[in-house]
């Protein structure tokens, strides 16, 4: 009488089935085997894993508005202001008329250079962790290439070299730059810069 011996993967991970046919006889005798230790204690962990993570994305967003707002209702319809804030705490553009080109502003340019004079307005809507310093602002020329203000631009001559803003300060300011002949200003950016 032979008997053949065919392991099964059940639909647990490590949950084997030992299925035992005899020719003689044509019935299967199923014998199950009892997952170890380890195996036991892999699946809890797993189990309790997922329950933290759920608590987690469940109460730690509610502890964070709870906190933000001092549990007040008044202060939690405030809080998508706050973050909007957070997510764009300086509001700057250039107006329709904020762009003009010269080729005299306190001195002349350089050959095949004229000067640039755009006109920003900007408005902090919470106070800036970092100094507002020339490299922060770039003007792109219709070729794609970039360039960095001038370090006598009215802006900087009224507030220096180095400014920060606080929440609420608004400005109406020039910055001067210094571009190729035959380009035109294509855009202003802002944004921080470390060296």
């Amino acid at each position: 009488m032979a008997q053949v011996f065919v392991w099964q993967r059940g639909l647990a991970e490590s949950t084997f089935y030992i299925i035992t046919m005899t020719t003689t006889h044509q019935s299967a005798h199923h014998k199950r085997q009892t997952p170890s230790r380890r195996t036991r204690n892999q699946r809890h962990m797993r189990t309790m894993n997922r329950i933290v993570l759920l608590c987690s994305a469940i109460f730690i967003p509610l502890y964070l508005a709870i906190r933000l707002t001092g549990g007040s209702a008044a202060k939690l319809e405030e809080l998508p202001d706050l973050l909007s804030r957070i997510k764009t705490p300086v509001v700057w553009e250039v107006p329709e008329d904020g762009v003009r080109y010269e080729t005299f502003f306190h001195g002349y340019p350089d050959d095949g250079n004229k000067y640039v004079v755009v006109r920003v307005q900007m408005e902090a809507r919470m106070k800036i962790g970092y100094d507002v310093v020339p490299r922060c602002f770039q003007l792109v020329d219709n070729s794609g290439l970039r360039h960095y203000p001038l370090s006598h631009s009215p802006i900087f001559i009224h507030l220096g070299d180095k400014f920060s803003l606080d929440r609420g300060d608004t400005l109406d300011e020039e910055l001067l730059f210094e571009i190729p002949e035959a380009a035109t200003a294509d855009r202003l950016t802002f944004e921080r810069f470390q060296e």
